[in-house]
């Protein structure tokens, strides 16, 4: 009887087990591309719109990042008249992607207040090295 009782509590200790490695295990799947773009190209615009320059060129893709650096990329790329930023759309071909961005901007016309307006913009994102970075031409 006593064996009997440790055979059944071991089942269900490995069933619990097995249970658990189910879950932890799908809890590690890479979200799918549009979804992960969606995330980083919000994550990009939230770094942007808070003037955190280091971080907002982390998004950046390889090739540009060794172009420019920290320095420059503060001074020249920083720059926008954009006061919030939401991605609504993103499609997807295997290593490429294409983010839809709508901007509400305070546009810097002389001797006028237009106050906020709404814009839509379209990003590249490329896949590189497993991470999806912000196409950009230095």
């Amino acid at each position: 009887m006593t064996s009997n009782l440790m055979i059944q509590s071991a089942k269900a200790l490995f069933a619990m087990g097995a249970a658990a490695s189910l879950v932890a295990c799908a809890s590690f799947q890479p979200d799918p591309p549009e979804q992960a773009v969606a995330k980083r190209a919000q994550g990009y615009w939230d770094a942007r719109l808070k003037g955190d320059a280091e971080k907002t060129r982390s998004y950046m893709n390889e090739a540009f990042r060794m172009a420019v650096d920290d320095k420059r990329f503060a001074k020249n790329y920083m720059a926008t008249f954009a006061v919030g930023a939401e991605v609504k759309k993103v499609t997807c071909e295997p290593e490429k992607c294409e983010a839809g961005v709508n901007l509400k901007v305070n546009p810097p016309i002389p001797g006028r207040k237009m106050g906020t307006i709404d814009m839509y913009s379209t990003q590249t994102w490329l896949l590189e090295d497993g991470r999806w970075n912000l196409y950009q031409v230095p």
